[in-house]
């Protein structure tokens, strides 16, 4: 195994253990579903359907489902959009006070998993994911598509992945 397909190895493994990080200290639900929304609204209160649909990379039926179940617990409500066939959403106070304390708690595991590096080493690994960032998209890879939607069955058999994320350019997947 050669040097940079061991680096790589040991980028992803890093990365597999800070999700599964996440998962164990972080908040409940904050990048799926209504977690996202919260989020989401945190940053964009009365966001629009379209506008929504586009942050978080869902289908309208995703989102609208997400939106009445917020709407149910009391997270958000639904008002007019200036623009035909859409709507907004905006946070309630208790939404809010929801989405503030998750995102906290997701700032706060952050903070633990990196604390073993110093400030310098953290604006390092800044530096060096931007650049490999970058680099892979000027090659043309690219995140857009992956997730829950190219899960489909039989996708990765068909295109000859054994599992996980498509970002091949070869290829392209239809939501």
């Amino acid at each position: 195994m050669n040097d940079a397909l061991k680096s790589l190895r040991q980028m992803n493994k890093a990365n597999k253990l800070v999700r599964f990080a996440f998962k164990k200290f972080g908040p409940k639900s904050y990048k799926r579903g209504q977690g996202a929304l919260l989020q989401a609204l945190l940053d964009h209160d009365g966001a629009t359907q379209r506008e929504l649909v586009d942050e978080l990379g869902v289908s309208r039926g995703v989102l609208k489902d997400c939106v009445k179940k917020a709407v149910r617990r009391g997270y958000v409500v639904i008002g007019d959009a200036e623009a035909a066939k859409t709507y907004t959403v905006t946070l309630t106070d208790e939404g809010r006070e929801v989405a503030v304390k998750r995102r906290k708690a997701h700032e706060k595991t952050a903070e633990e998993i990196l604390s073993v590096l110093t400030p310098e080493e953290q604006a390092q690994l800044d530096a060096l994911t931007e650049k490999l960032i970058v680099a892979m998209k000027d090659k043309g890879v690219s995140c857009k598509g992956k997730g829950r939607k190219v899960h489909r069955k039989g996708h990765f058999k068909k295109h000859g992945h054994a599992h996980g994320e498509c970002t091949h350019v070869h290829h392209h997947h239809h939501a």
